[in-house]
């Protein structure tokens, strides 16, 4: 035993007490090693930016799926003219005369608009899957593969927000987003759980995979990519209109972006609130920083980013046409719940929901499957099972017992948990409404059940009941009477646990190779950057980047704003005299300067910008001229057919700051074609001679 008089210190480490210390002096406390301090710092950090609630990421992969299976329609309806052979870039030109190094797209199998759209049909189907949670890991995968692949087809069109798509994709194979509210995970849960009494549907308890934190550096990646892209957003909008607060003015009278809500908005809205709103923009994107990276008080900086980024990046969607940009920021942001959050939603939660007993026909397979399920949906534990007793059975079944039939109980009915006398009783839809309303999120979505119902859940049901014999042999349901035998529990074997271990390290690995190339990127891409940090990179990290798209250069309207506005406008000339513009299909409009939005969707006007510029010039001809020239086959009248026609960037500068009026219109021909040979019909002139092209941006 220690002496009353001994050094605590000195015991722990050894050494005696006061050594070289006169006498009196209490010893200095012995500084820890620098393993520990090391070891406390990496805790330190797993515990704060590198672990998520596997709730938060099973919510992630419902927004995210819902955004991929939303943005590939919005893809699709633009199909016939930007991603077959129809349209403006056929896919043996772009294999030839790639738009980008490290090109590879599994878009480039698909020619026709048929082909085009089975690919865009399987697509879909992939998104589909990825959201409801089945065969999470290999859908995750496929998803990213298609979303980089569609991005490849034709990077004119690619913006910011495809960047994102690519990257929030790509981080999201590494995670675990199946194990909650999935597929996935209610069928290991039915593998794992085999109930046979109502007894064993009371167990609530979850497996570990279902309710351990996942950890990995991949959820630091993810919130260090997320706060990057604000960072270099704010530090890279140097320019002095931003300073003097003249951003949103411009930003609203870009025609060709806007929506119809930003057409009104600009001219109601003061100069001074626009500058205003100019300087709150900044401030929100640099405080996003903070509160995302936040160690304490999570649970209200968070809040805080999340509120912060629906804010931004709402405004931005509802006003301007960026395509995926705006909502997949918002999608990013359904990593930053914590488990205090979701605690906190199920104390809300809890308060609102009322108790229930659901009694069901014990001799029912069917009624005991529904039961099996409803045991996984209550994830608040607010429902009771209970085997329907002879009584109930009798006065449920009065009316078949009269025609001299077995009597049986309702497939399911409902009581009030809180009324001992059981003396509210619901059926059929009352009953169903009852349930949703004590299920996690149930009362909301009691409109898309109902809708699946087609609005009669209580006939459907009663359809149920009557024939719930039937139906259960149908869908091969059973239940044996006797008790489950106890399974005996064996641990992983020893060559388990090693491989198991190994595709962690291997993963990690990855994590931290992907990282290290987003940091290499991030720094050459962004003009902030400092000049002596710039750097070659190896070719293998550029493929690494540049193959999946996974670009690292933030600055929306940096370092200023856009300032000129301009759209793609076609004056065709058709055999029978016409001036048509093919995009259109209305005759050609060379002034911008009178236009209160122009209408484009994204991708059109992304690839009316881009267009234009000189580096894009292989793509105009053949590719632009023979999709104008196949406008008679798109309208199916002959007389459509184009002999001429002049292709303008019609541009424009944005008013001045305080007025309304555009100014300096001007269109530049950058691509002009005459049919050879052509006679004009008799009465019509002839065709106007080739204008010269000229340079419309580089």
């Amino acid at each position: 035993m220690r002496g009353a008089d001994e050094d605590p210190s000195a015991a722990a480490t050894g050494a005696p007490s006061g050594d070289g210390a006169p006498p009196g002096a209490s010893a200095p406390a012995p500084r820890p090693p620098a393993e520990g301090r090391l070891r406390r710092a990496g805790r330190w950090i797993k515990e704060r930016y590198c672990t998520i609630d596997v709730r938060t990421l099973g919510l992630f992969r419902l927004v995210l799926g819902f955004l991929l299976a939303s943005d590939c329609v919005r893809h699709w309806a633009e199909a016939s003219w930007i991603y077959s052979n129809d349209g403006v870039l056929t896919n043996h030109y772009h294999l030839f005369h790639p738009s980008s190094g490290y090109n590879f797209s599994l878009y480039h199998a698909f020619s026709s608009i048929g082909e085009v759209h089975v690919a865009f049909a399987l697509s879909l189907f992939c998104f589909l899957c990825f959201f409801v949670g089945w065969h999470t890991r290999l859908f995750s995968i496929l998803s990213f593969l298609l979303v980089v692949s569609r991005d490849n087809r034709i990077v004119m069109i690619e913006n910011g927000g495809y960047v994102v798509v690519n990257i929030i994709t790509c981080w999201a194979m590494f995670m675990p987003t199946g194990r909650r509210f999935s597929v996935d995970a209610l069928i290991r849960s039915y593998r794992e759980r085999q109930e046979r009494t109502a007894a064993d549907l009371a167990d609530r308890s979850r497996p570990a995979w279902a309710e351990q934190p996942y950890v990995s550096g991949i959820v630091l990646l993810a919130l260090l990519n997320l706060v990057t892209i604000y960072y270099f957003n704010v530090v890279n909008k140097s320019g002095q209109i931003w300073r003097r607060g003249e951003t949103v003015h411009y930003v609203l009278h870009l025609d060709r972006m806007v929506t119809g809500l930003a057409v009104v908005a600009r001219e109601y809205i003061p100069f001074w609130a626009k500058k205003g709103m100019t300087w709150g923009v900044l401030m929100l994107e640099a405080m996003l920083v903070p509160w995302i990276l936040s160690p304490y008080g999570r649970r209200t900086t968070r809040a805080l980013a999340m509120a912060g980024m629906w804010a931004l990046h709402g405004s931005f969607g509802v006003m301007m046409r960026l395509g995926p940009f705006s909502w997949f920021m918002i999608g990013w942001s359904f990593l930053l719940p914590t488990a205090q959050h979701w605690d906190a939603l199920e104390r809300w939660y809890r308060r609102r929901a009322e108790p229930r007993v659901v009694v069901y026909d014990g001799s029912s397979p069917l009624a005991f499957a529904l039961m099996r399920l409803l045991a996984r949906l209550d994830g608040l534990g607010l429902l009771r099972f209970e085997e329907a007793r002879a009584g109930e059975a009798k006065a449920a079944g009065e009316a078949e017992a009269a025609g001299g039939a077995e009597p049986r109980p309702e497939l399911f009915v409902v009581r009030d948990a809180s009324d001992p006398a059981g003396g509210r009783v619901f059926q059929g839809a009352a009953a169903l409404r009852e349930i949703l309303q004590a299920l996690p999120g149930g009362r909301y979505a009691r409109p898309l059940v109902w809708a699946l119902c087609l609005g009669a859940p209580g006939a459907l049901l009663g359809v149920a009941s009557r024939r719930r014999d039937a139906i259960a042999r149908f869908f091969g349901l059973t239940r044996r009477p006797r008790a489950r035998a106890a399974a005996v529990a064996e641990g992983p074997s020893p060559l388990s646990e090693k491989l198991a271990r190994g595709r962690i390290i291997a993963r990690e690995a990855l994590v931290a190779y992907l990282g290290l190339c987003a940091v290499s990127q991030a720094i050459n891409e962004n003009k902030s950057v400092p000049a002596f940090l710039k750097h070659t990179q190896p070719k293998f990290v550029q493929a690494t980047i540049v193959y999946p798209r996974l670009l690292q250069g933030w600055g929306m309207f940096a370092p200023n704003p856009i300032t000129e506005d301009g759209s793609i406008s076609v004056d065709a000339i058709t055999v029978d005299g016409r001036h048509v513009d093919p995009f259109t299909g209305l005759p050609p409009d060379l002034d911008l300067s009178d236009a209160r939005g122009l209408g484009l969707g994204q991708i059109q006007q992304d690839y009316f910008n881009r267009i234009r510029l000189d580096r894009n010039k292989a793509f105009r001809r053949p590719g632009l001229q023979d999709y104008l020239l196949r406008y008679p086959e798109r309208t199916g009248r002959p007389e459509d057919e184009i002999v001429a026609f002049d292709v303008y960037w019609v541009r424009d500068q944005c008013p001045k700051p305080g007025e309304s009026a555009p100014y300096k219109n001007e269109a530049i021909p950058i691509l002009s074609y005459r049919k050879p040979g052509d006679r004009p019909r008799p009465g019509l002139p002839p065709l106007p001679p080739l204008r010269k092209e000229e340079s419309a941006g580089n």
